[in-house]
């Protein structure tokens, strides 16, 4: 058997691949769903069922199982992740510093929102109240307007 050089598109054609056989697999494994659901269902009735049906079902659900299996070996789902040494890593310490460095930041952020909503509120009761004193003015001169005639 001759080996293959590997090539530039290794990786594509490995990740098409793994796509193929993780859908394959799945196919497989909602085709026996109801099957294996209808083996399940019942084990009290296990006992009236002939030794023929009885491997069938076994042999079902070792097959859903291995096709699950399979389908996890297929995307390394049973490997440790891998942990590059070269990665940032911060301490405990460091972590909880900037934790609360960032807390600090919000506490502060929303300490400045809450003089801005207390400030466009002292702004618009100004405003309100001036806007009343004038509509007020504005009576009284009618008022006065009406007795004089």
């Amino acid at each position: 058997m001759d080996l293959l050089p590997v090539t530039a598109d290794y990786d594509q054609i490995s990740e098409r691949m793994r796509q193929v056989a993780a859908s394959t697999y799945m196919e497989m494994i909602e085709g026996l769903r109801p099957h294996v659901a209808e083996a399940l269902s019942d084990p009290a009735g296990i006992h009236d069922t002939e030794p023929g049906r009885l491997q069938a079902y076994t042999a079902m659900v070792k097959l859903q199982a291995s096709l699950v299996k399979e389908l996890g070996l297929l995307y390394r789902v049973q490997d440790r992740p891998h942990v590059d040494d070269a990665q940032d890593m911060i301490s405990l310490v460091d972590h909880e510093r900037e934790l609360a460095l960032a807390q600090e930041r919000e506490d502060k952020a929303v300490a400045v929102a809450a003089e801005l909503a207390e400030l466009r509120v002292r702004l618009e009761l100004g405003q309100r109240e001036v806007v009343d004193l004038a509509v007020a003015r504005d009576r009284v001169a009618r008022g006065l307007k009406a007795l004089g005639r």
